[in-house]
């Protein structure tokens, strides 16, 4: 048997995506109800046990992308030069930015610079989106993939969730800094962090024990992560039905 340069591995590619966008979405709603319950013992050890799963993805995903930029195996003659490129660049990132959160998880270090690595590629995956669906590849024809509406929409899914991750980010960090009863308002003072926790303490003493208020800002900058992560979840895993049968049909 011969050798062949082409390897059409995109169904897999999906699939990584898939399932990376499935860990983080039920990752940041588990989250989400720590903050809410105020349980900051709960909340690291979601983040903890998610850096198995996501780092696994990650691995695996920097890998296939790695590969995808060194041997470039979607052939031209074939119409798929362009593949190598669009999906290449992205599963790699997307690998780079999997493996950073799972570090970081793991060893429960702040999240802010994973966030910022997050928004970056967050904004870099839209802008991918956004040519591979306007690009006009013949008079009349616009999208450098056969299904560019679904790219638009799985690429800007992930674009949105990535650029609101920052912000998330920086909410879990703040609350993780500033244990106690309610939630510390946030603030660019230079106090040690358990001194604003202790004047939160104070705050709360005498007051009616409550349900613990998480203030709208936050429920404004933390909520739109898991809800654009889930609609990435939703796009990759229709994305995934309309690509695999005619790549499972046309093996190398």
């Amino acid at each position: 048997m011969g050798f062949t340069p082409f390897v059409d591995d995109l169904g897999f590619v999906v699939a990584l995506i898939l399932a990376g966008a499935t860990v983080l979405a039920y990752t940041s709603i588990r989250s989400f109800m720590s903050l809410l319950r105020n349980d900051p013992v709960q909340l690291r050890a979601t983040l903890k046990a998610s850096a198995v799963p996501a780092g696994i993805i990650g691995i695996i995903s920097l890998a296939l992308g790695l590969f995808t930029e060194f041997t470039w195996p979607f052939l031209l003659s074939d119409g798929l030069g362009s593949y190598d490129i669009f999906f290449g660049d992205m599963i790699t990132l997307f690998g780079m930015v999997m493996l950073v959160y799972a570090i970081v998880a793991f060893y429960g270090l702040k999240l802010e610079y994973a966030g910022l690595f997050g928004f970056v590629g967050g904004v870099i995956t839209a802008w991918y989106g956004y040519w591979g669906y306007t690009t006009l590849v013949a008079p009349g024809v616009l999208g450098l993939t056969k299904d560019p509406l679904e790219t638009f929409l799985l690429y800007g899914a992930f674009g949105a969730a990535g650029v609101f991750s920052l912000p998330a980010a920086l909410i879990v960090d703040w609350y993780l800094d500033h244990p106690g009863p309610t939630f510390a308002k946030v603030s660019m003072s230079l106090r040690p962090a358990s001194e604003m926790a202790a004047d939160s303490q104070k705050n709360a003493e005498g007051s009616v024990k409550a349900r613990y208020h998480l203030p709208y800002y936050v429920y404004l900058l933390a909520m739109w992560f898991p809800i654009f992560m889930t609609l990435a979840a939703i796009a990759a895993w229709f994305y995934i039905g309309d690509i695999l049968p005619s790549h499972l049909t046309s093996p190398p």
